[in-house]
């Protein structure tokens, strides 16, 4: 009990002093105990060290880039930060998590192997999201009559909000023991959409049938949720635990004609 109240002390700590270097930052999503920066010399053809090493943090951003890599810098001021986007390019090559930044290439050592490896993984899987939401957008343009005007400019993230919204309280539906993500749900609403829902229930049954669209962008957005993950958990358990049931019925069933 007393480790994890020390891990969530110092995990909080940490995302502090990550807000104070960026205010956007809502959140962590991985960390390393322990990385250097390396980069490699293209004019002697090795890698160098570079005056870089501490704790890395992957962090989970309010505002475009999403995500962003930080090493806190023990060997002095400058901090690296790396913005995640669809084009960031990487690759393991042992004992370096390799990547592009501009015209350089740099190498991050790290001092547990098994670190290095998460953080490639959760990174990778950070890219095919993002390359998949750029790809739907490119595929799927906000309508002219929505983008032109001014005071529709974030007509998209609305989209997605409600997107959201819907989906999650179609998920929640009749069921009492998932309240929680249902308010959820409404809080992503903004207070004249949930106006306009209390004013027309027959237009919010509408709006929770979605399109192919909206479900995929609700799906990659809500996936970095924390709420919604919780609900797509809690129904798993009950899938799980009916199944369990389902299974031990036949024993008893067995028992009771014997």
């Amino acid at each position: 009990m007393a480790a994890n109240i020390t891990a969530d002390a110092r995990r909080k700590a940490n995302l502090r002093v990550l807000q104070r270097i960026d205010s956007d930052i809502v959140d962590l999503a991985i960390t390393a105990t322990h990385v250097v920066l390396y980069e490699f010399s293209n004019a002697k053809q090795n890698w160098e060290k570079k005056n870089v090493e501490g704790s890395l943090f992957v962090t989970k951003r309010s505002d475009a880039p999403r995500f962003k890599l930080i090493v806190l810098n023990r060997s002095s001021t400058e901090n690296l930060e790396v913005p995640i986007t669809a084009q960031f390019q990487m690759q393991v090559k042992d004992p370096y998590l390799i990547f592009r930044e501009g015209t350089s290439i740099r190498g991050i050592w790290f001092h547990d192997g098994k670190e290095r490896d998460q953080i490639a993984t959760y990174l990778e899987n950070v890219v095919k999201s993002l390359v998949k939401i750029e790809e739907m957008e490119r595929d799927h343009p906000v309508p002219p009559a929505l983008a032109g005007a001014g005071a529709n400019a974030n007509a998209e993230d609305t989209t997605r909000q409600d997107a959201g919204a819907a989906l999650l309280s179609t998920l929640t539906m009749g069921s009492k023991s998932n309240e929680p993500a249902a308010a959820a749900a409404q809080q992503q609403q903004s207070p004249a959409q949930s106006s306009s829902a209390r004013a027309s229930p027959a237009s919010t049954h509408q709006n929770l049938v979605l399109d192919k669209k909206s479900l995929q962008l609700s799906l990659l957005s809500l996936i970095q949720d924390e709420r919604f993950l919780d609900l797509i958990h809690a129904q798993y358990l009950k899938v799980v635990h009916s199944r369990a049931q389902r299974q031990q019925q036949p024993g008893k069933d067995n028992g009771a004609n014997n």
